[in-house]
């Protein structure tokens, strides 16, 4: 793709490209407010509730590396648009549904939307904004709104839901693509280097895969479990990862190019993203059915009970843009992910003894939104930070894959240890499990970067280069 004039690759494309971000992390996090409202208009049960939020985040992580594929053979300007039209009409689909299944069919095609979106959003930027501090800087403007989308996602819902049917959670959709379109302009024009062939087969192997083994865990979690369909799960598990397994090593293309997995700093963004969004990621879920179940709080308090979560969140990426040039990655990750594991426990302590939103919640919310933000931009700094110019969709889109494949796995797996009516203790017990999972990153970062002083600023080197010293 040709380079762009500089008055061009600014503010503009960086409102596109954060705009889709913003929407992608919205349409993530807005269902949870809604999900009582939409459960008792469709006849959902709370444990097929998970299916709602899952049919999104499955087909997003299993579509994501495709996108990566496409964003780099075809250029991120046409699958930027391809997806941005996906995503509206699945979600004036959703909008418009009556049927369970309908919903949950409109849902997985805005995760497809959303896995072809967030590589090709990743590989302009990569093209537009060069290595280094103006790098740095936009990818902590698209954090801030990605991690932020999370958090304002719930205060939307709430927001909406107080004046309007839960279906316009989806058709707000359509506005937000309309402006981003229109900030990209002539930057979506263009092509990128050809390379054929797609692993459209490695692709759909990975995603059945995933979906599998989240229909295992929820039918683990129902009081009665049936057997046949948790057995054909578990079949299903094995059978589609060893046919990605078979496809990855013999297909025509790989899904994931071997050259990508030697790049130690992708390695390490890959492990704790997963990480991330299995206990970050969750904690919406837990907190609002929280919120609403325990506390009886509507869906409007529900999410303006989020607007503190959002805040802290936009300045852990402040602080991590500002501490990316001074300290190393190492350091970095590991504080953020400690920060927010201990805001976790602090969620766990405040519901063990119901103590008031104040004095009790508020902090848990504010320390673990600090410890995300900053774990957020973060991952993709490190993510992004030795990979090849010809490989930015396809690495970038590789961290987003274990990100949403850890939070689907981990939400599922949440849902069988809360079972079909949480309670205060189920609750308590959900959210250190949480905190232990957002601590487990920490030993991560500090071993296996533990022979570099990676810092944000420093010079990039091309993979299959010696990156094992110090920086």
């Amino acid at each position: 793709m040709p380079p762009l004039d500089p008055p061009t690759a600014g503010p503009r494309l960086l409102t596109a490209l954060a705009g889709a971000q913003l929407l992608v992390a919205l349409d993530f996090s807005v269902i949870y407010v809604a999900l009582p409202d939409i459960g008792e208009s469709l006849r959902f049960s709370e444990v097929s509730l998970q299916w709602i939020v899952s049919a999104y985040a499955i087909f997003f992580a299993g579509f994501l590396l495709l996108g990566g594929q496409l964003t780099d053979a075809f250029g991120g300007g046409r699958v930027y648009l391809a997806a941005q039209a996906l995503f509206a009409v699945s979600s004036l689909a959703a909008g418009l549904s009556q049927e369970v299944w309908s919903l949950i069919a409109a849902r997985a095609c805005q995760g497809i939307g959303a896995g072809l979106l967030v590589p090709a959003t990743l590989g302009l930027l990569s093209t537009f904004y060069p290595a280094g501090p103006r790098r740095d800087r936009a990818l902590s403007v698209w954090g801030t709104t990605g991690a932020a989308g999370l958090a304002l996602g719930v205060v939307a819902g709430g927001g909406l839901l107080a004046v309007a049917s839960w279906r316009w959670i989806f058709l707000v959709n359509l506005p937000i693509i309309a402006v981003c379109l229109a900030a990209a302009g002539g930057a979506m024009h263009g092509r990128g280097r050809e390379r054929t062939p797609i692993a459209l087969p490695a692709t759909l192997s990975a995603s059945a895969a995933v979906t599998s083994l989240v229909l295992l865990f929820t039918e683990l979690s129902r009081a009665r479990t049936s057997v046949p369909v948790a057995a054909a799960a578990a079949g299903a598990t094995v059978l589609t990862a060893g046919l990605f397994a078979v496809t990855q090593r013999r297909g025509a293309g790989p899904l994931i190019p071997t050259t990508l997995l030697r790049v130690p700093t992708l390695r390490v963004a890959c492990g704790v993203a997963a990480l991330y969004m299995a206990s970050f990621g969750a904690e919406f879920y837990l907190v609002t059915l929280y919120l609403q179940l325990e506390r009886g709080y509507e869906a409007l308090e529900a999410g303006l009970a989020f607007l503190p979560l959002a805040a802290a969140i936009i300045v852990g990426n402040t602080l991590a843009g500002f501490l990316a040039g001074r300290w190393s990655l190492r350091a970095l990750l590991s504080t953020a992910f400690l920060t927010g594991a201990f805001g976790l426990l602090a969620l766990a302590v405040a519901v063990s003894v119901s103590g008031g939103y104040a004095p009790g919640i508020l902090p848990g919310l504010l320390l673990s939104g600090v410890g995300q933000g900053m774990a957020f931009t973060g991952m993709f700094i490190t993510g992004t930070h030795d990979l090849p110019q010809e490989s930015n969709g396809t690495g970038s889109a590789l961290v987003t894959t274990a990100q949403y494949t850890g939070g689907s796995v981990g939400l599922a797996a949440l849902v069988v240890i809360h079972g079909e009516r949480p309670d205060t203790s189920a609750f308590v017990l959900g959210f250190c499990v949480t905190a232990a999972v957002a601590a487990a990153a920490v030993p991560i970062a500090l071993y296996f970067l533990a022979r570099r002083r990676v810092s944000a600023h420093s010079a990039r080197r091309p993979v299959g280069s010696d990156t094992g010293g110090q920086r």
